[in-house]
């Protein structure tokens, strides 16, 4: 009888333990900002074609260069969970947000939420083919070590965009007109905070998420440096 009151104790204090690890585990959000040249060239079309292919207004002009839509911000560090908010798409006629990170040896998905079929290219990414993907359909592609690569669309030749691969990815967030970005749902710890732009990181710090509150960082100054 003894014996078995010591295990219904011990029972009970492994169950205490696991609720308050459970209790203890938080995810956190981060807030931050960029601030710097987001548009370095001329908000004019360089493809010649791209405006016979404006197809009865089903794709609209393409936005000004300064909207920030080539901007990422990614978290990089330590996690083994699924990357965070790393979610991409073809919409408004063009990839949203046009710069895309991935875990390397995973897969990410590209979903098409346009009315119109598009046909994603990837430049130089071995055993990659080019398909098209109708209206909500998506296309998956394995994302090996290495690039960054070329993203392109065989049917509309103003679309482009540039893929990265990155070992220790945790997260990812856009960057809005106004250069705000946030990250939700991260576990407290040490990270690194990059701004890539295109093909180019343009800015990197270090941070530390606190536990049981909001990160407000500071303004992230970015580098002027090449447009794609």
């Amino acid at each position: 009888m003894g014996e078995r009151k010591n295990w219904i104790k011990l029972g009970a204090v492994c169950a205490s333990a696991v609720l308050i690890a459970f209790g203890a585990a938080s995810a956190e959000s981060i807030v931050g900002s960029v601030r710097g040249s987001a548009a370095d060239a001329s908000s004019e079309p360089d493809q010649k074609d791209y405006y016979w292919k404006v197809w009865n207004g089903a794709l609209p002009e393409r936005p000004a260069t300064d909207d920030r839509n080539d901007l990422l911000a990614v978290l990089t560090g330590k996690f083994t969970g699924p990357a965070i908010g790393c979610k991409f798409a073809f919409r408004g006629g063009g990839l949203s947000p046009s710069t895309i990170v991935a875990r390397s040896g995973t897969t990410i998905r590209v979903e098409n939420r346009d009315a119109f079929t598009h046909e994603l290219s990837v430049k130089g990414l071995a055993g990659f083919t080019p398909l098209e993907a109708g209206p909500g359909k998506a296309r998956v592609i394995p994302v090996p070590a290495g690039g960054p690569w070329e993203l392109g669309d065989r049917i509309y030749g103003h679309v482009e965009g540039s893929l990265h691969s990155i070992r220790e990815l945790v997260a990812c967030a856009t960057v809005d007109a106004s250069g705000k970005f946030s990250f939700e749902d991260v576990p407290p710890g040490p990270y690194s905070l990059r701004i890539l732009r295109g093909a180019e990181q343009v800015a990197s710090r270090r941070i530390t998420v606190p536990a049981g509150r909001t990160l407000q960082i500071d303004p992230v100054t970015i580098s002027k440096g090449r447009r794609n």
